[in-house]
């Protein structure tokens, strides 16, 4: 199956319910020096395979750091070292198997290089899946700082089921992309979110490939509003003494929820955050803030990461886009508070 994504001015063909094999075609890798951009994990678990779909073709692989975000400076100087000893007179595949950073990544070295060729996105999972819907290409400093941007989609992504994160943990990863998704833009997905997934045996024996012409659909209309939507929360824990305690995908994943929290203290709208807040933490969300952390800085790293601009993305309502909304430090107490008072009734309900 095919879709056709438009975004920017640029197009992409994603191609999912095939293996690679099927899906891959002898005459798209003609003359082709494919250069393929994984992290360790990756490379780990799928070199045999890639090497034996590309057997015919010559293959070079870069390899990254088992990060989320590896589009940093510093792997970008890496990065281009390696590239150096490659002909310029040849014409390369440039394929991202990784995360969301490698896919940042690749797509930005394939916009500026003097290397000639074409990129692809291969991923890993769907949080990976979405980044390479996102056209914009970023290089931060630190996580936090995006110091060099380029506009550019995949020619082609293809989705492995088989290679989409089957174990736990990259299972609950995908299940929060479309929990945000549906969230900001679509309120009865994530009634059936709710009702599909209601443990983690549930979440262990699905794959969310039924869902994909959705993800899609939305993201091609508002894909900036839900990557944004959490990102500044996620952001403070990098500037927070300890924050590195916590993985990545658990900052990303609190961001979302303290956002959530921030969201709907400000604009009151109807929403039960305690079944809900349950159900995450039945399936084996980490929904607790780490008490290494401290509050007050953490808080205080939101509101300088804000900045003069003063505001956030916000929603009218659970699944529908509102306005951005200036964030006041009252609300982001009272919302706080809100979320560990429940935070703490699950617990106690445990005991």
């Amino acid at each position: 199956m095919q879709i056709r994504y438009q975004k920017a001015q640029q197009e992409t063909l994603v191609t999912y319910g095939e293996i690679l094999s099927t899906s891959i075609r002898e005459d798209w890798l003609k003359d082709k020096h494919l250069i393929i951009l994984t992290n360790q994990r990756y490379y780990d678990r799928f070199f045999e395979k890639i090497e034996q779909l590309f057997l015919n073709h010559p293959v070079d692989w870069y390899i990254f750091r088992n990060q989320l975000y590896v589009n940093t400076l510093e792997e970008w100087s890496g990065l281009l070292t390696y590239l150096d000893r490659f002909s310029t007179e040849k014409e390369y595949l440039f394929v991202a198997l990784g995360t969301a950073g490698v896919v940042d990544i690749t797509g930005f070295l394939q916009k500026v290089s003097v290397l000639k060729g074409k990129f692809w996105s291969i991923p890993i999972s769907f949080q990976s899946y979405v980044q390479g819907l996102i056209p914009v290409r970023t290089i931060s400093r630190k996580h936090t700082l995006p110091v060099l941007q380029q506009v550019n989609l995949p020619e082609r992504i293809f989705i492995d089921q088989t290679m989409v994160s089957p174990q736990r943990e990259g299972r609950l990863v995908d299940l929060q992309v479309f929990i945000r998704m549906a969230f900001v833009c679509d309120y009865p997905l994530l009634l059936q979110l709710f009702k599909q997934y209601p443990n983690q045996k549930q979440l262990r024996i699905t794959n969310f490939t039924a869902l994909m012409d959705e993800l899609t659909a939305h993201y091609q209309v508002n894909g900036e509003a839900i990557e944004s939507y959490g990102w500044v929360f996620e952001k403070a824990f990098y500037q927070t003494e300890n924050g590195h305690l916590l993985s990545e995908n658990m900052k990303r994943f609190l961001g979302f929820i303290l956002h959530l929290f921030w969201d709907q203290t400000v604009n009151q709208w109807p929403f039960q955050m305690d079944p809900f807040m349950v159900w995450l933490n039945h399936l084996g969300f980490p929904i607790v803030f780490p008490k290494t952390i401290s509050m007050a800085e953490y808080l205080a790293n939101v509101l300088r990461l804000i900045g003069e601009k003063g505001k956030l993305i916000s929603l009218n309502q659970a699944g529908e886009l509102g306005e951005e909304q200036v964030v006041q430090e009252k609300h982001l107490i009272t919302a706080f508070q809100t979320y560990q008072q429940i935070c703490r009734n699950i617990r106690s309900n445990e005991q």
